[in-house]
């Protein structure tokens, strides 16, 4: 799972928790063979904001790396507001601000939610979204 965030945004801030509890779960459900690995995409400003942002156990695309972070952001169409000049995204090609939270099939990439934030907070919040998510794998198997 791709999460694109960042420690200033107000939205991701709130989401934060609700990430961190939904790994850790999969984490404890999936003992032997976890559901997904999860990897921080950042928008943060430096690499101290991101550090401070990222929980144990989740992965990161290097704050150095700025151009591989930036590669992911316009495949997606993902980042904030104040990027999408940098990025050269349009309005038109931008899917999506922070946070999002992308979920990938790691064997053949295949994108299986473009943004599974809503599953895990807010009204649309699914009382189990780790068995949703198994079963999106399972049906492209």
């Amino acid at each position: 799972a791709l999460y694109f965030a960042s420690s200033w945004c107000p939205d991701c801030v709130a989401s934060k928790p609700y990430v961190s509890s939904i790994f850790k779960k999969q984490l404890e459900q999936q003992k032997d063979k976890k559901l997904f690995d999860l990897v921080y995409v950042s928008s943060d400003n430096d690499s101290n904001e991101m550090e401070g942002e990222m929980e144990d156990g989740w992965n990161s695309i290097s704050f150095t790396k700025i151009k591989e972070r930036s590669d992911l952001k316009i495949y997606f169409g993902i980042c904030a507001g104040k990027e999408m000049e940098n990025l050269g995204i349009t309005n038109e090609q931008r899917k999506g601000g922070i946070p999002t939270l992308v979920l990938i099939q790691k064997e053949n990439l295949k994108v299986l939610s473009s943004d599974a934030i809503p599953d895990i907070m807010g009204d649309e919040k699914m009382d189990d979204p780790l068995t949703h998510w198994k079963s999106l794998l399972q049906s492209q198997s």
